[in-house]
């Protein structure tokens, strides 16, 4: 499995474009890895994870092609994760999506947009009824299968009203657990994995709040070792699980680059945008 980090900031980016506190100030003269846009992930070149406003830059970047994308998880609808107008340019007339040698644009089909109840309700009328998306309503702890992947969604601590979820993705060799804007995880995702007890051979946490308070809707690097401990006492990992934190403000009070070896001391690797791991 291929998974690639596109973004790996909190809703400001890193620097806050209008921000000058001392972090943004040292990631602007550092430069490099400490750059961050807004959270995204892909998984080899067919599961997208959100679809924020940094999505057409990460395209640019990173050098991706969307039209090969034929699955999309949301997280939730804040809009630094989900970003429904720029949906809209997949349709006729802004996007030409050309099949076999013959040009057949039904090779493609619709982009399968996966997601809660709550975050469906925040897409408006013409992504409601585009007819260049396939809009699936999911629910917590019922798995799913698309392609090759498995999917579970579990609930997250996180914006009362949005219905946020994190993710198990499981494509038949490796498991995956992205489980960004949460706090602690909620008593019936830790029953759940408790019970189900899934091996993932990768697991990315949260750390918006970095050396900070944040506050029960997300952690920081103190609150992310507590949830990695409390994975391994309940057998939620492997001896080899890769172990990352990610999601970052520029509140937290350090760069990337102060964060690495401090994250390395409680067992941690930090993403940075672009970082592509083979899992």
């Amino acid at each position: 499995m291929k998974f690639q980090y596109l973004g790996t900031a909190a809703a400001e980016g890193i620097p806050g474009m209008f921000c000058n506190c001392p972090v943004c100030q040292r990631t602007r003269e550092a430069g490099g890895k400490n750059y961050r846009s807004r959270a995204q992930a892909i998984i080899n070149e067919d599961l997208m994870l959100d679809f924020g406003p940094d999505t057409y830059w990460h395209t640019c970047r990173f050098g991706l092609d969307l039209s090969k994308v034929q699955f999309l998880l949301i997280t939730h609808a804040h809009d630094d994760h989900l970003t429904p107008k720029e949906l809209h340019y997949r349709e006729n007339g802004f996007a030409y999506l050309f099949g076999d040698k013959n040009n057949d644009d039904s090779a493609y089909g619709k982009l399968n947009v996966f997601l809660s109840e709550q975050s469906r309700s925040f897409l408006p009328p013409d992504i409601q009824n585009s007819n260049t998306l396939d809009l699936h309503t999911i629910r917590a702890f019922e798995p799913f299968s698309i392609g090759c992947y498995t999917i579970t969604a579990l609930t997250a601590h996180h914006a009362p009203g949005y219905e946020a979820l994190m993710y198990l993705i499981d494509d038949g060799k490796k498991i995956v657990l992205y489980a960004h804007d949460t706090g602690f995880f909620p008593s019936d995702t830790m029953e759940y994995l408790k019970k189900t007890r899934p091996q993932p051979d990768f697991i990315s946490l949260d750390c918006t709040g970095v050396l900070s308070t944040c506050g029960p809707h997300h952690m920081n690097l103190a609150d992310a070792t507590q949830m990695k401990q409390q994975l391994i006492d309940i057998g939620c990992a492997k001896e080899n699980t890769l172990w990352y934190v990610n999601h970052f403000s520029h509140n937290g009070l350090c760069t990337h680059d102060e964060l690495v070896p401090l994250a390395k001391k409680e067992g941690f690797s930090v993403s940075y945008d672009g970082l592509t791991l083979d899992i």
